[in-house]
């Protein structure tokens, strides 16, 4: 990362070291769990249970919004998976009639199951889309069918959904009470429609395990993830408010709108300091904002997350050196172009005094998810205790939850 702080303005290491004892103290007293639920065995059987039980369906509607979809739509994306076993269809993120609609005409309705995912069952939303689905479903199947493909992803104990999947007879899987939606990827959340869509969620969760203990023994302040959450907050002290990730590889577009949520829903709490994160695409996105960040107020902190290892090996065409201005690119691999894109346009911004930082994969499969989950679930936590802000409340949310409902009432 090219910091572009004085010393004085950089988080000091003190601060660091509290952070990161905060956050470990709130997962050791079980106040937040979406570490330690990495090594619950019963969790993961529970959910391999599920997939062996609803296998036979060609096809899975998950049903939710926010934290509840994004994480699994942003891992089948980017690992190109969904349909390899049974094939995903995502709804429950719009109320949208159309967008509904267009989804729920694609569904062939007698080879489906149903997955909603909701800890309450109290989200608009969500419960708006199930219950149509279900009416679509019980119409194709019949009641009784119908509800041996229900599976409801909720509180263990109680709640609305709760009860309702008791009272109907659908199968259910536990949502961990102390761990909030935008950190639930790695649970029955975003792990069933992963596994029945034929990802080894074995792989994904042992390197999620291995970056997140890499970090917890980690004794000094210098880990990736430490310095990723103090650059950030440093910036942000600095008037830096705009964080942007800039995702080189069409499949990471995903990840980039996961990233979106976790960051302003879990940073955007002090009228001062809270930052704003976009989402980009390279080298799309050169063509859309990169003037804006070039020569524009410097107010935004660079993150590029590249990939080493493309699994096309598709070249230039050699013919392309009949343009004479771009002859240098034949017979040039298009993951050659990818990597000169993100290194180029980084190296511009750097060159301005941008702050600019790069997280680089390997390639992207299984492992990586895991890492890319992991790293900045952890890093959002310390970037916010770093800010002094609670990162796991959401008070803004449910405001307009009340607002939303006060005026449907009327």
């Amino acid at each position: 990362m090219r910091a572009n702080l004085k010393a004085s303005d950089k988080i000091a290491p003190g601060e660091i070291m509290d952070a990161r004892r905060e956050l470990m103290s709130l997962h050791k007293n079980g106040e937040q769990g979406w570490l330690s639920i990495l090594d619950n065995k019963k969790h993961v059987k529970e959910i391999k249970d599920a997939v062996k039980q609803f296998a036979k369906y060609k096809h899975l509607l998950v049903i939710g919004i926010g934290g509840s979809d994004l994480g699994a739509r942003a891992a089948l994306y980017a690992l190109r998976t969904s349909g390899k076993k049974t094939q995903i269809h995502f709804a429950g993120s719009t109320t949208d009639p159309d967008e509904i609609n267009a989804v729920f005409e694609q569904i062939p309705w007698k080879q489906t199951a149903i997955n909603v995912i909701s800890k309450s069952g109290g989200t608009l939303e969500t419960m708006s889309v199930f219950f149509a689905a279900k009416e679509r479903l019980e119409k194709a199947v019949g009641v009784k069918k119908a509800a041996k493909a229900i599976i409801c992803t909720t509180d263990p104990e109680s709640g609305a959904l709760l009860d309702f999947a008791r009272r109907k007879g659908y199968a259910a899987l536990p949502v961990p009470q102390n761990i909030g939606g935008r950190f639930s990827v790695l649970t029955s959340v975003g792990l069933f429609p992963l596994a029945i869509a034929g990802v080894n969620i074995d792989k994904v969760l042992a390197s999620a395990k291995k970056l997140r203990d890499e970090w917890v023994k980690f004794g000094g302040t210098s880990h990736m993830i430490d310095q990723f959450a103090a650059h950030h907050a440093a910036h942000s002290a600095k008037g830096r408010n705009i964080h942007v990730l800039f995702s080189y590889a069409a499949a990471l577009e995903q990840i980039g709108k996961w990233y979106r949520q976790i960051w302003a829903e879990s940073l955007g709490k002090s009228p001062v300091i809270g930052p704003t994160p976009v989402a980009a695409l390279g080298p799309t996105d050169q063509h859309s904002q990169l003037q804006l960040y070039q020569d524009g107020p410097d107010d935004k902190v660079y993150t590029f997350l590249t990939v080493s290892m493309f699994s096309s090996k598709l070249k230039v065409s050699q013919d392309i050196a009949k343009l004479e201005k771009l002859a240098y690119a034949k017979n040039q691999s298009f993951a050659d172009l990818m990597r000169a894109a993100a290194q180029g346009t980084a190296q511009a911004l750097a060159e301005q005094n941008k702050p600019v930082g790069i997280l680089n994969l390997k390639k992207i499969d299984e492992s990586a998810i895991g890492e890319i989950f992991t790293f900045f679930e952890i890093a959002v936590a310390m970037t916010g205790l770093l800010m002094h802000v609670n990162p796991f409340n959401q008070p803004g949310v449910e405001d307009s939850k009340q607002r939303v409902q006060e005026i449907l009432s009327k």
